[in-house]
């Protein structure tokens, strides 16, 4: 982080911080009726900002001054973005009180304040030829294990449908209609939000004939759920589904640098970088993941940086079959 007098360094740095806008603002979210944990974690919030900038006055920060802050907690701590949501949040909140109580004039610094996002990380993606040395080998196994046809039909999910791996193992009965040709599935999304997702073929069938065998669930709160392990019967979770999905890479043959990074969020990427190499336009690669903001479906537009090279080059490839 910076050394220059005036911008945000390690919270350790900076002596003799003014926390009495602080208090000041608890107290007057205590007033409102905020939860307590609300409270606490706004103030410590706003604690931070404070001691980051002092002795410089709060109430004298300019917006560039937030964004450069937020930024460099950002790249110095790693933040997630939920923990960089609740921060905005607090800063605004506190810039919001102290214009209604404390006199700072309208609108604030922090009003026009967005979401600092870094830049979508290039995502792993699996050549075609590896996939279909994975897939394949999953074909063989699924002859005479259920276990290895429930798989078929989760990971095709993922690559085919380009399914989050919570999507997938969430997926619940009712929400699954057609047959072997074209299957019609109701996914509900990490936020909540409902998106159609189609197969046809290979992926169609797969999973045709898994809900054909599904076994009874053990408990009554899996009833609902598509992938019911056929051994112990338990809804199957989302780690099983990491675990598993490098298990069979190792089997299958992919090499250890795939089989070590491997997860069923790289079938998904795969999909994308694929499809990107066949297609020009991103909102094509949009809609296949079922994103809001071309953002992060443009990332696999990127050449080399993507794999979208090695992508193109191996859907050119004359032994590789349609999918």
């Amino acid at each position: 982080m910076s050394d220059r007098p005036g911008t945000p360094q390690h919270p350790e740095v900076h002596p003799e911080p003014n926390f009495d806008p602080v208090h000041r603002f608890s107290a007057w979210l205590e007033r409102m009726d905020r939860a307590p944990a609300t409270v606490d974690a706004y103030h410590a919030d706003v604690a931070d900002l404070v001691r980051a900038y002092a002795p410089r006055p709060v109430e004298e920060l300019s917006a560039h001054d937030l964004r450069e802050y937020l930024a460099a907690r950002v790249a110095h701590d790693q933040w997630a973005p939920p923990t960089v949501r609740r921060h905005l949040q607090s800063i605004k909140t506190f810039y919001r009180y102290l214009i209604a109580e404390e006199s700072l004039r309208a609108p604030g610094p922090a009003e026009s304040l967005d979401e600092p996002v870094p830049e979508p990380r290039a995502p792993h993606v699996i050549p075609l030829a590896q996939l279909d040395m994975l897939f394949d080998w999953l074909v063989r196994r699924a002859r005479d294990d259920g276990a290895a046809r429930m798989d078929l039909a989760l990971y095709g999910l993922c690559f085919h449908g380009a399914l989050l791996v919570s999507e997938a193992v969430n997926l619940t009965k009712d929400a699954v209609r057609g047959g072997a040709r074209v299957m019609h599935l109701d996914v509900v999304g990490r936020r909540g939000e409902t998106s159609q997702v189609t197969l046809e073929g290979e992926p169609a069938a797969w999973m045709a004939k898994w809900l054909a065998e599904r076994p009874a669930p053990r408990r009554a709160r899996d009833r609902p759920f598509v992938f019911i392990h056929p051994s112990t019967r338990l809804h199957t979770s989302r780690q099983r589904a990491w675990d598993r999905l490098k298990r069979i890479a190792r089997a299958a043959g992919l090499p250890a640098e795939t089989s070590e990074s491997i997860g069923p969020h790289s079938l998904r990427h795969s999909h994308a970088a694929h499809l990107a190499a066949r297609v020009t336009a991103v909102a094509e690669v949009r809609d296949a993941l079922r994103q809001r903001s071309p953002r992060y479906a443009a990332v696999y537009f990127r050449g080399e940086e993507s794999g979208a090279s090695e992508a193109s080059q191996a859907t050119r490839s004359p032994e590789r079959r349609a999918t």
